[in-house]
């Protein structure tokens, strides 16, 4: 009997894996639940990284227009309701900068919750987080346009009634800002470091006139890297280099006498190879053009008129003095050539003395002027008048008498070299003195003085200096009455004052005039300062007296939109506007190193594109009003939004 055969399925395996595929379906399910959820948890995560980064510009943006945190959070859910996330999934707030460079930036956090369905069959709970997070930096900050950047001190003090304007600026100091009852402030921004401001009648305000909070953040120069600031600052070595030019070297000349006794003066002149006619009361003098003429001692008889080579000279004509020349009389010519005077020139009372252009070199007098000094020019007559275009080297510097009137040159290419008198002066002015130098500001025009520009007894006096691209000055620069600057760069290695022991507004040119100065930035090294009363101590000073100041920063150049620049090193000698000193005002002025006081209101000027900034080490404002606006620095935009991360 055959043996029976057993059923197949024992050793069929297909029953096997159907059983483990039903075991495994489960968890098959479970794995394709996490990937379609949790993938769909990235993709929403990604989608909330695009409406948060969006969020966090818009809102940065938002608070550098208006300094506010309303405005920056209400566009930072706008953008997020125009992504279809709630205001209340997302949150908008200022924060440290996560860089830790101690800048403030704009957080955006947006949160939602994923619903979870088939997750849920391996037990995963039904919703899943999703979060993402932004940075929107403030980019440059809120221009600052009055600055005091030491870290002791007072910081930005306000008093007596004083008023700052700065509503699309921002006013900061390194230590505190002071705003007592009476004063105000109006700005885009305030910011402090070591104490809140002091403002207890809520003078502190936006440009809306609301309360303005301040915020704790540290100010840094804005003008350190300035390459403005660098050109002029640079400069202060070539005037501190100075010399004062060399006395002329000349053969010994004859004597010539003009007088009433006409027995002698002609054989004179003939002797030295000219000519002298006489009609009462005028001698006539006439050398041939080109020659060389030597002369000593000249004297002229009272009320005697001298025309001196009126027709026939050229510039080559050479004519030398080799004793002091001391004009008297009533009227004295000169015509075109080249004069050295060895000795100076010396011009006495009732005289009026004229020179055709040409070119003049100049020793010391060996006879003192009225202020005891020993000076090339000492003018104490009537008028002394030299046309142009003409070069000056005065080697002695000049003084100007009270009332009594000198002009320099003419035209536009004049070259003015001046050296320092025996006590230091490179020009002295005394009370009711006018002196003019016309432009220097084409061709190889040039004004230096190796000494000090000394007006300080010079109430009631006069003084126009002309343009030139540079006005190099060693020593101090004072003044006492009206003083009209030409355009150009004015860099002085010791201080520069204007009123500081008295004087004040003058009728110049026509016009009123304390300081007036248009295109001009004025340069102090600080190397000397004021030595008393409100100007003691002091790199830059306007004083009381001055009602009528006008000061403009170049518009274009090297040096435009700064004003005033004072000591970058060394001495920490600041600035002071005393007493009502300034109406108009317009450019930076910068004194990193140095306090800044302003009373009586310094104001902005009116004319298109004109700022007022002030950044000192300590600034202190009392009495009128300022209005401020950034120059130089910052962008008054408020600044490049960017993300940060």
């Amino acid at each position: 009997m055959s043996e029976r055969k057993r059923p197949s399925f024992v050793h069929d395996q297909r029953g096997g894996v159907m059983i483990l595929a039903a075991l495994l379906l489960p968890v098959m399910i479970g794995v394709a639940a996490l990937v379609v959820e949790f993938g769909g948890g990235l993709l929403t995560k990604a989608r909330l990284q695009r409406v948060a980064d969006l969020a966090a510009f818009s809102g940065a943006t938002a608070y550098n227009r208006a300094s506010s945190t309303t405005a920056m959070t209400a566009a930072a859910q706008m953008v997020g309701r125009l992504n279809n996330v709630a205001n209340t999934a997302l949150n908008a707030q200022l924060v440290n900068s996560p860089r830790g460079d101690g800048s403030q930036v704009v957080q955006v956090t947006v949160a939602v919750s994923n619903r979870l369905y088939l997750s849920k069959v391996l037990g995963f709970t039904s919703n899943l987080p999703v979060a993402a997070t932004a940075y929107a930096s403030l980019g440059s900050a809120t221009p600052g346009c009055v600055i005091a950047l030491s870290s002791s001190g007072t910081g930005v003090t306000l008093s007596g009634g004083t008023s700052i304007s700065a509503p699309k600026c921002g006013v900061s100091s390194n230590v505190s800002i002071a705003v007592p009852c009476g004063t105000t402030i109006t700005t885009k921004e305030a910011t402090y470091v070591s104490a809140a401001p002091s403002a207890p009648c809520s003078g502190l305000k936006d440009a809306n006139g609301a309360t303005l909070s301040a915020k704790q953040k540290t100010v840094t120069d804005p003008l350190a890297s300035e390459a403005g600031v660098a050109a002029a600052t640079g400069r202060i070595s070539t005037a501190q280099a100075l010399s004062s030019p060399s006395a002329p070297s000349v053969s010994a000349g004859k004597d010539i006498d003009f007088a009433w006794n006409q027995s002698g003066t002609a054989g004179q002149a003939t002797a030295i190879g000219c000519t002298a006619t006489w009609v009462q009361p005028t001698w006539t003098m006439t050398c041939p053009a080109g020659g060389n003429y030597n002369f000593k001692k000249m004297t002229i008889g009272g009320g005697i008129a001298v025309k001196f080579a009126m027709t026939g000279s050229t510039a080559a004509t050479r004519y030398t003095f080799s004793d002091v020349l001391p004009l008297s009389g009533s009227t004295v010519d000169f015509g075109t050539g080249t004069y050295s005077f060895a000795k100076g020139l010396s011009v006495g009372g009732g005289t009026t003395v004229t020179f055709a252009a040409g070119t003049f070199s100049f020793g010391a007098s060996t006879t003192a002027c009225s202020d005891g000094g020993y000076y090339s020019i000492c003018n104490t007559g009537t008028s002394l008048a030299f046309d142009g275009p003409s070069t000056f080297s005065i080697g002695s510097g000049v003084y100007v008498g009270g009332g009594s009137v000198m002009n320099f040159g003419a035209g536009t290419s004049n070259v003015y070299d001046l050296g320092a008198s025996s006590n230091g002066h490179a020009l002295t002015m005394a009370g009711g003195a006018k002196t003019y130098f016309a432009d220097s500001n084409s061709g190889s025009g040039k004004w230096q003085a190796a000494g000090n520009i000394n007006v300080l007894g010079g109430g009631g006096s006069c003084l126009t200096l002309p343009a030139a691209t540079q006005h190099d000055i060693k020593g101090y620069f004072a003044g006492a009455g009206g003083t009209i600057l030409g355009a150009g760069v004015y860099t002085v290695t010791g201080y520069i004052a204007f009123g500081a022991s008295g004087g004040g507004d003058v009728t110049c040119n026509g016009q009123t005039v304390g300081v007036k100065g248009v295109d001009v930035t004025l340069v102090t090294a600080g190397g000397s300062t004021y030595g008393s009363g409100t100007c003691q101590g002091k790199a830059f000073c306007m004083g009381a007296g001055y009602g009528t100041v006008s000061l403009t920063a170049p518009t274009s150049g090297t040096t435009a939109k700064l004003a005033v620049v004072g000591p970058t090193s060394g001495t920490t000698a600041g600035a002071a506007f005393a007493e009502g000193a300034t109406t108009s005002f317009s450019g930076a002025f910068y004194f990193p190193k140095g306090p800044i006081s302003l009373s009586g209101g310094a104001s902005i000027g009116n004319g298109t594109g004109q700022c007022l900034q002030i950044i000192g080490s300590q600034i202190d404002i009392s009495g009128g009003t300022t209005a401020a606006s950034a120059c130089l620095g910052a962008s008054a935009s408020g600044g490049t939004v960017a993300l940060v991360q």
